[in-house]
């Protein structure tokens, strides 16, 4: 259970679209292709979260929140009001101002006929829910507690510090040993947090053999990965988990999605 795909089909005993069709007056056929419709919304906006530290600690915050783990089990807490602000402001988060997630709802809506202002009230739902089903998941790996630290004391805003660091001084050796030969590609660390969830993350998104393998002593400009006690493993499970692709949507949608979240959040 790791895709949105598969939380959603999982979520509340594997009856959450007959839950969502009780309570949003439709019929299982239509909250099927809803669903189907906003699922790859919601992988790539996760998906994005992951290039975004500021969103990332807002998806972060939300994993651990009780409500929203309460709503991937009980269709109650899923469609009541703390809930249901929780979710919009997400969503707020994922897809920027109203303009954004206008946009996102529309696409989804021409894709299967529903009137979008069903589906921007079924999102903030669908967000909570895959939020708790994400936490879910992380719970049962044993990870739940790190996550919890991850989320308190602005312990993510350390370590996205601590990586953003080492990320400007990696570039920067990277540019001073391009000065002497070829280009190294050093230069894109002058985006520190920008980059940091690209090339930096690889180390993470390896696992903790990358750190092993890592010097003790470094040379002079070397950057190191700093040392969280694991919270930095959890976090790049995490990331590897966020950017599990999504198969469902069309080529077409997928385009006109990222273009949406292009323009909310600019590659820098």
């Amino acid at each position: 259970m790791s895709t949105v795909a598969e939380i959603l089909s999982s979520a509340q005993g594997g009856k959450l679209i007959e839950n969502l069709a009780h309570n949003f007056g439709l019929t299982t056929e239509q909250t099927q292709a809803a669903v189907e419709a906003l699922t790859p919304a919601l992988a790539l906006g996760l998906q994005n979260a992951t290039k975004n530290p500021q969103v990332l600690e807002q998806v972060v915050a939300g994993l651990v929140h009780p409500t929203h783990q309460a709503a991937f089990e009980d269709p109650a807490t899923a469609h009541g009001e703390d809930a249901g602000a929780l979710g919009k402001d997400v969503v707020f988060h994922l897809y920027g101002a109203d303009a954004g997630t206008g946009q996102i709802v529309q696409i989804a809506a021409r894709e299967v006929g529903i009137r979008a202002d069903v589906l921007n009230r079924l999102l903030p739902v669908l967000v909570s829910v895959v939020l708790g089903g994400l936490f879910k998941n992380f719970e049962s790996q044993g990870l739940g507690g790190l996550l919890q630290k991850l989320a308190g004391a602005g312990a993510l805003g350390t370590i996205l510090s601590q990586l953003g660091s080492a990320s400007a001084q990696a570039g920067q050796a990277g540019a001073q040993a391009g000065q002497a030969g070829p280009a190294s590609g050093g230069g894109q660390g002058g985006g520190a947090l920008g980059g940091l969830l690209g090339a930096l993350l690889g180390a993470l998104l390896g696992g903790g053999a990358s750190r092993q393998a890592q010097p003790q002593n470094p040379q002079p400009g070397q950057a190191q990965t700093p040392s969280g006690g694991g919270l930095e493993d959890v976090l790049g499970q995490l990331i590897k988990t966020l950017n599990t692709p999504h198969v469902g949507a069309s080529a077409g949608q997928t385009t006109e999605l990222q273009d949406v979240l292009d323009k909310v959040f600019p590659k820098q």
